[in-house]
């Protein structure tokens, strides 16, 4: 290879390796612009705030709370109230108050609660009798579409609905209190679909995949579509896998979507009740498909005002709320005994008092103690009295014995002539048992006490 040659190849090579690394520095080491999703300060305090602001640009007043609880449900102003993700949860009192203010003529927009294992069992076996019923080919179609509505337990082997088992399924709610009254009232649940041969369970069920199952890849959940009355057009919506299902005897909607498992609405007297399949309108969720669409279109069944109220969360007691509903003696008295500790630890604040002198008490308290102690004491008044009898018998026996060789009745007789006493007095204290009245036990002392004071002199 000549000499020309070899610089030209030397030369490509440098060149080469030149745009190589302006490359690599360019991909590397050069600043650029890229997008970074991220969330401002009121967007993560209120999570209606996309639509609070979507709603003032239509010229809508919209005032926000944080739960059902804080609003005055008898002064609530006409229009348009929107339950954000409150999954049917609400008091028996505030759901009449609330169908109330509906049939005035405004709209609620809710989520109905979640069916339970009890009302889902009740309700295959009407689906099985209804099929049964009107023929083999109905029933066949009926199986299938309970085996795609319970595909997230498709890995499982199931018994065949019964009615004893749907009655069994319904003795564990018998005792729950309804959180959903509005739910009840219009039929609707909320229901878990997951898709065929995914390994997905519904975390409201509770359970777990199994160990050995394959998730299949799926496109993700099927768009939605409902038309809006009079509009002419089909608004596009996705729910995921939550549906609306109805139940025996559901009301029948004003309109809804296609399959009515995503929207519907419900005429109540000269209101309207919207129920949705999932929270359309929290900031994450308004900004996809048309959903933005549907709340202005919701906004608008109202045309006599154009006030909307958005609650945010859930109408949740809060826990010091609960807590003195149903522990309120136990606090009283925790809170009692806390008082008493506190007064019983003050009294020993400041400096320590001298230890006082220890001073030695005198005889005549510790007979007095002593004697007091005998009289509570069990045979104690008889030990006291049989100590003085027994005495005063001594001294009688050294200054008159000649007084002990007469018989024990004359004896009584003769030391009362002495001493000038009531002889049954005498008789008492010298021969009957110890008295159980104090006054009767102290006349005895007295008796025993005079008897020796005179044999004494």
């Amino acid at each position: 290879m000549n000499t020309p040659a070899k610089y030209l190849l030397a030369l490509l090579g440098v060149l080469a390796l030149g745009a190589l690394g302006a490359w690599g520095w360019h991909q590397s080491m050069e600043k650029k612009w890229e997008p970074v999703p991220g969330q401002s300060d009121a967007a993560r305090r209120n999570r209606m705030l996309a639509a609070t602001m979507l709603l003032r640009q239509d010229a809508r007043s919209v005032t926000v709370a944080g739960s059902l609880g804080e609003l005055a449900l008898d002064k609530l102003p006409d229009g348009t109230l929107i339950l954000a993700d409150a999954s049917g949860v609400m008091e028996q009192d505030k759901a009449k108050r609330l169908l109330a203010w509906v049939r005035r003529g405004n709209t609620l927009v809710a989520q109905p609660r979640w069916i339970t294992a009890a009302e889902e069992a009740q309700l295959k076996v009407q689906i099985a009798e209804q099929a049964e019923a009107d023929g083999p080919a109905t029933a066949t179609a009926a199986n299938e579409d309970a085996s795609t509505s319970n595909s997230d337990d498709s890995d499982e082997e199931e018994e065949p609905a019964t009615a004893d088992s749907a009655a069994k399924a319904g003795d564990s709610s018998d005792e729950l209190v309804e959180n959903d009254p509005i739910a009840v009232l219009l039929g609707a649940r909320l229901f878990f679909a997951a898709p065929p041969g995914s390994c997905a369970r519904s975390d409201k069920a509770g359970k777990s995949a199994p160990k050995d199952c394959k998730p299949v890849r799926k496109s993700g959940p099927a768009m939605r579509h409902v038309e809006l009355p009079g509009a002419g057009y089909r608004l596009e919506l996705n729910a995921g896998y939550t549906k609306l299902i109805s139940m025996p005897g559901a009301r029948q909607a004003l309109w809804s979507d296609d399959d009515a498992s995503t929207v519907r609405v419900y005429a109540e007297a000269k209101g309207k009740i919207v129920m949705l399949a999932d929270d359309f309108f929290n900031n994450r969720e308004l900004r996809e498909h048309d959903h933005g669409e549907l709340l202005l279109a919701l906004a608008a069944l109202n045309q006599a005002s154009r006030q909307v109220t958005i609650v945010q969360n859930l109408d949740a007691v809060p826990w010091y709320q609960l807590l003195w509903k149903h522990y309120s003696m136990a606090l009283l008295a925790l809170a009692a005994l806390l008082a008493l500790l506190f007064w019983a630890g003050v009294r020993r604040f400041g400096p320590v008092l001298p230890q006082s002198a220890i001073e030695r008490r005198s005889l005549m308290e510790h007979i007095d103690a002593s004697g007091a102690w005998l009289w509570k004491a069990e045979g104690g008044r008889q030990v006291l009295l049989d100590a003085a009898r027994q005495d005063t018998l001594d001294i009688i026996r050294r200054r008159a014995p000649a007084l002990f060789r007469l018989p024990q009745g004359e004896l009584y007789a003769a030391l009362a002539r002495l001493c000038a006493l009531p002889e049954v007095h005498v008789s008492q204290a010298l021969n009957q048992a110890a008295a159980s009245t104090p006054l009767h036990f102290t006349r005895q002392i007295r008796i025993l006490q005079e008897l020796r004071n005179h044999h004494e002199r």
